[in-house]
């Protein structure tokens, strides 16, 4: 198989199914070059405003809804930083990578962290959550509603009223899922909801996205310390006059504000849920008929990445660069399930029928390493 390398006159011409970066259509990389005016221009406040109000809508809510120049690791930081004071304790469920990662995030900006996981593959259901709340009195809690490295979808519409119940701020990672899975932020009462783009939105990345709520602003404001860049007060501030405090990078903006536009009025929000169900539906049924067995407890499987078990016992490195040199990229598993586990990527605007062309060269190469082992 001949390797890949940058392709400086073409651009990568390989198909993703991975968790992120996604495949980017051409309609929106057409976007991403139109000419753009300054970010403190009235047609620059206009699209951040029509990407707002198209926020909003996807998620369901009334609250304010943040832009920001960074990964969604960057937000993660900030729910820490803003949202927890020195003497209060701040609790980090665990079923994966990312919410180690948000853990960690915890104890090096110098918060008082406890973390409360489970086996990796299992979800935090409502009784779990329960049992951890009584331990203590935690002033905000962290939980993703899709764990990326594990393909679990957390409960979060049993889960967070658990919460809430305690009195507490709850802040959710929905970066591989929003856009993708629905989550009515008003209806949950979620404090914090944030991604990044470049994974079901289907934009480039460098941009981050959360709506906050009116308690979170308020708790902002009795916080020290809460650093420059990643300010959620400086943030909603400059939210009122639909920009952003520091220079954001306006193409992705105009690409979010396009895309928005399609999934609300093209595609249409309830379709695109659908989408993503059958994707996930159809996936789990490959797994099945070829003897792979899904990683995730069964009923908390993700519609937007499927994490498979290596129950073949064939060699995974293998079957990824076989299946790249056919001009299709899956990726292995994640830290410590790299060879134990692999993930296939279906959100976005990837098709069933596009995930079926992948899953038919797919099954052709595990027959042929079963074969050869």
């Amino acid at each position: 198989m001949s390797e890949i390398h940058f392709n400086k006159e073409e651009g990568s011409q390989i198909k993703l199914f991975t968790p992120g970066p996604v495949y980017i259509p051409e309609r929106i990389l057409t976007e991403m070059a139109k000419p753009n005016d300054t970010h403190r221009s009235k047609p620059y406040a206009e699209m951040h405003q029509l990407v707002e109000e198209g926020l909003k809508k996807l998620l369901f809510t009334s609250n304010i809804c943040l832009i920001s120049t960074s990964s969604a690791t960057g937000l993660m930081e900030a729910c820490v930083r803003n949202l927890v004071k020195k003497d209060e304790k701040a609790l980090f469920f665990s079923i994966g990578a990312f919410g180690d990662r948000w853990y960690k995030i915890g104890v090096s900006n110098g918060k008082v962290a406890v973390k409360e996981g489970v086996e990796w593959g299992k979800p935090i259901t409502p009784e779990f959550a329960q049992e951890a709340l009584n331990k203590d009195k935690y002033a905000v809690v962290f939980i993703q509603s899709n764990e990326t490295s594990t393909g679990v979808y957390n409960p979060i519409n049993e889960v967070i009223p658990v919460i809430k119940d305690s009195g507490a701020l709850v802040c959710v990672d929905a970066t591989s899922s929003m856009a993708g899975i629905k989550i009515e932020v008003d209806k949950l009462n979620i404090d914090v909801c944030l991604a990044s783009v470049q994974k079901a939105f289907t934009v480039p990345p460098g941009l981050a996205l959360c709506s906050i709520s009116e308690a979170a602003i308020e708790k902002t404001s009795q916080v020290k310390n809460r650093g420059l860049y990643f300010d959620f007060l400086d943030l909603v501030k400059r939210s009122e006059k639909h920009q952003t405090p520091t220079t954001p990078p306006i193409p992705q903006i105009r690409a979010l504000a396009a895309q928005l536009d399609y999934i609300l009025n093209h595609e249409g929000l309830e379709k695109r849920f659908e989408r993503h169900e059958q994707l996930g539906k159809r996936t789990r049924m490959w797994a099945r008929d070829i003897n792979f067995e899904m990683f995730p407890e069964k009923g908390y499987e993700s519609n937007t990445v499927s994490t498979m078990k290596n129950s073949l016992e064939i060699d995974i490195g293998k079957m990824v660069s076989t299946l790249l040199g056919k001009g299709y990229r899956i990726v292995n598993g994640y830290g410590d399930l790299k060879n134990k586990t692999f993930r296939i990527g279906h959100m976005g605007e990837v098709t069933v029928k596009d995930l079926e062309s992948m899953l038919k060269i797919l099954t052709d190469i595990v027959s042929d390493l079963r074969l050869n082992q």
